[in-house]
C-alpha cells in the first residue's frame, strides 16, 4: 500500500508505521540488550537483590543497569513475553504501575521510534545518557529498510519441523544467530514482488553463494618459497564473517545425511580414539560435524601417507581440490541423496556451521609439501607445514565449536581466538613430529629443523642411523637437550592455545581442553621413555587419559570464572 513496488525513500519509511513498531518490539524482546550507565552524583546505598544487606555507592561511582530486567518486567509491560507491536500505539504505565515512573506516551516520541525518552527509561534500545549510541535512529532506519526488502522478496512461516534444530546467538553486540532462524523461507512470486524486480537493476534471484576460491594459484604453486606463509588472523576473521552471511538451504534427504554422518562416526572411532573421545564432550550436531571433518582430513592425508601414496601426483591433489570446491558449492544448494556420502557429510557440515574453505585448501597445500619435501631447514618452514596439516584443523572446527559472544566482543578478541585455534593445531602436529622421529626417519623423512639439529651438534646421518639401529643417540645429553628445546617451543604453542579457549562457546570448551591436556601429555610420555623416540612410541594410557580429562574439567571451571570476570571488569574489549 505504501511502496507500490518501488525502493523505499525516507518519506516512505515515515509511513511504514507498523513495521517500525515491529522493529522496536523485537529490540525490546532481544535477550541481551545494551546496558544503561549512570554515575552517582552523591553517596548513597542500594539494596542487594533479595538480601537484607545494602550496597554503599560512593559519589562518582559508575553504575551499570541491565535493561533486560526492565524490558521483560510485568510491572512495566503487560504480557512482557508476548510479541505485541501494537502496545506502542497507546500510552501505558505510569505512577499507578510503578511509583515515580512517568510511563510511556507516544506523544513524547521525538524521532521515528520510541526510545528511553518516550518511556522514561523503561525501554533503552541503544543505551542512554552520556554513553548513548548517537547512531540509534540511523541503525533503526537501516534495520527497517532491510526488513522491507526481505519481506517483499520472501515469505516466511514457522518451521514445520523443529526437532533437532536449535538457534543461538553468536555475538552479544549485534543480533546474529547461530544456525539461522527457525522459519521456512520461500521466494515470493506475487505482483508486489514482480513490481519490485522490475524496479531493481540487479535483483537477487538466486541464493548468494560466497565461496572464497581465493587462491589464484594451483596446488603446485603453493610449495614455492614465496607461497610458504601462514594467513593472518585478520584475514581469516574476514573470511569467517563473509561465510556466515551466505544463504543456504535445507537438505532434501535427511536420511542420506544421517547415514553419511554415521559412517564418519565409525571411521573416527576406529582410526583416532583420542579425537573420538574428545568429540564425546560435544553436542550432537557438533559431534557429527567434527566426525565429517576428521574423515575429510584423513582421506586427504591418505593421499600422501596411505597405502597408495607412492602413486599420488600433484595432479591428484589438484583433482582433490576441485572436488573440495564442488563440495563447498554443493553446501549452498539443496543436498540430494545421490551424492557420495563423504561429500554429503562435509557439505551438510559446511551448510550448518558456515565452515570456510581456506583451511581445507591450505591442508591440501600441506600435502603438496609432503610430496616434495623431506627436510625442513628452519622452524619457520616447519611452522608453515604444521599450520597447513594441523593448524588448519583448528580453523575447520572453530565455527563448529563456536565463538563465545562476550569473549569475542571486538575484532581483536576474535582474532586472538582464531590465532589460538591455529596454535592448538600447530602444537598437536609438533607433538606428533617429536613423538615419531624414528618412524619418520625410517621413511627417509626428518621433520625437525636441521638448523636446530646442528645447534646441538647432531647430524642428519646420526638421526637416520639411530632410527635403524637400536640404542643409538637417544641416551646422549645432546639429544635430550635438543628434545627439551623442541618441547619448550611446543609448550609455548599449547600455552597460547589454552589462553584462547575462553573465546570458545562455553559448552564446547571442555572437549577442546581435554584434547589439549591429553595430547600435551605425550611429551611427558617421551620423557618417561628416556627420550627414546626412535624405537619406542610414546602414548597416554586410558587411565591417564581419564585423569587428564578430570584436570581439563577443573581448568574449564576456572576459565568460566575468568570469562565472568572479563565481563564484570570490562575486559571484553581486551584480554591483556
Amino acid at each position: 500500500e505504501v511502496l507500490q513496488g518501488r525502493i523505499p525513500t525516507y518519506d516512505d519509511v515515515r509511513e511504514l508505521k507498523y513495521l517500525r513498531l515491529v522493529v522496536v518490539e523485537a529490540l525490546r524482546m532481544y535477550p541481551a540488550p545494551p546496558s544503561l550507565f549512570r554515575r552517582a552524583l552523591a553517596s548513597d546505598t542500594l539494596p542487594r537483590g533479595t538480601a537484607a544487606a545494602e550496597v554503599p555507592i560512593g559519589r562518582g561511582t559508575l553504575i551499570t543497569i541491565q535493561t533486560a530486567m526492565l524490558h521483560r518486567n510485568p510491572h512495566v509491560y503487560a504480557e512482557p513475553d508476548r510479541f505485541w507491536p501494537e502496545r506502542w500505539l497507546e500510552p501505558f504505565g505510569g505512577e499507578d504501575a510503578v511509583p515515580g515512573w512517568k510511563g510511556y506516551d507516544p506523544a513524547r516520541v521525538t524521532g521515528l521510534y520510541p526510545n528511553e525518552i518516550a518511556t522514561d527509561y523503561a525501554f533503552v534500545p541503544f543505551a542512554g545518557g552520556e554513553y548513548k549510541c548517537i547512531g540509534d535512529q540511523f541503525a533503526l532506519l537501516e534495520a527497517e529498510v532491510v526488513l522491507v526488502d526481505l519481506l517483499r522478496r520472501f515469505s516466511f512461516s514457522p518451521c514445520k519441523k523443529t526437532e533437532g534444530k536449535k538457534m543461538g546467538m553468536t555475538t552479544g553486540a549485534t543480533i546474529h544467530t547461530n544456525g539461522g532462524l527457525l522459519v521456512d523461507v520461500k521466494k515470493r512470486t506475487d505482483k508486489a514482488s514482480s513490481r519490485l524486480a522490475e524496479s531493481m537493476l540487479s535483483p537477487m534471484t538466486t541464493p548468494i553463494v560466497r565461496m572464497e576460491k581465493n587462491m589464484s594459484t594451483r596446488v603446485a604453486q603453493r610449495i614455492e618459497p614465496e607461497a610458504l606463509v601462514v594467513p593472518t588472523a585478520a584475514e581469516l576473521r574476514m573470511l569467517f564473517t563473509e561465510q556466515a552471511m551466505t544463504l543456504k538451504r535445507e537438505p532434501q534427504d535427511p536420511k542420506a545425511i544421517e547415514s553419511a554422518y554415521e559412517k564418519c562416526r565409525e571411521i573416527t572411532r576406529e582410526y583416532s580414539k583420542t579425537f573420538f573421545l574428545g568429540s564425546q564432550l560435544l553436542d550432537f550436531d557438533e559431534q557429527r560435524a567434527v566426525w565429517a571433518i576428521y574423515n575429510w582430513c584423513r582421506s586427504t592425508d591418505e593421499l600422501v601417507d596411505g597405502p597408495m601414496a607412492e602413486k599420488t601426483t600433484m595432479a591428484d591433489l589438484e583433482a582433490w581440490e576441485d572436488r573440495l570446491q564442488a563440495t563447498f558449492e554443493m553446501s549452498a544448494r539443496e543436498l540430494g541423496g545421490s551424492t557420495n556420502w563423504e561429500d554429503l557429510s562435509m557439505a551438510d557440515s559446511i551448510r550448518r556451521f558456515s565452515l570456510i574453505q581456506r583451511p581445507f585448501q591450505d591442508m591440501i597445500g600441506g600435502m603438496a609439501m609432503d610430496l616434495v619435501k623431506e627436510r625442513y631447514e628452519t622452524y619457520q618452514e616447519l611452522e608453515v607445514y604444521c599450520y597447513r596439516v594441523a593448524g588448519t584443523v583448528g580453523l575447520m572446527t572453530l565455527p563448529v565449536l563456536g565463538f563465545d559472544g562476550m569473549q569475542n566482543f571486538t575484532q581483536e578478541l576474535q582474532e586472538q581466538t582464531i590465532a589460538a585455534a591455529m596454535q592448538l593445531g600447530v602444537a598437536f602436529q609438533l607433538t606428533n613430529i617429536l613423538r615419531d622421529v624414528g618412524e619418520d626417519a625410517r621413511r627417509g623423512r626428518i621433520y625437525v629443523p636441521l638448523e636446530d639439529l646442528r645447534r646441538f651438534g647432531i647430524s642428519e646421518e646420526e638421526v637416520l642411523e639411530a632410527a635403524n639401529t637400536p640404542g643409538l643417540l637417544y641416551h646422549e645429553d645432546r639429544w635430550r637437550d635438543f628434545m627439551e628445546f623442541q618441547f619448550a617451543r611446543c609448550e609455548r604453542a599449547y600455552e597460547i592455545a589454552e589462553s584462547g579457549i575462553v573465546g570458545l562457546s562455553e559448552v564446547n570448551r571442555l572437549g577442546v581442553m581435554a584434547a589439549l591436556k591429553v595430547y600435551g601429555a605425550i611429551m611427558d610420555a617421551v620423557r618417561t621413555n628416556k627420550y627414546d623416540n626412535f624405537s619406542r612410541r610414546a602414548y597416554v594410557d586410558l587411565g591417564e587419559k581419564f585423569l587428564l580429562m578430570g584436570k581439563a574439567w577443573w581448568k574449564v571451571q576456572e576459565l568460566q570464572q575468568v570469562a565472568e570476570e572479563n565481563v564484570r571488569s570490562g575486559r571484553i574489549f581486551s584480554r591483556s
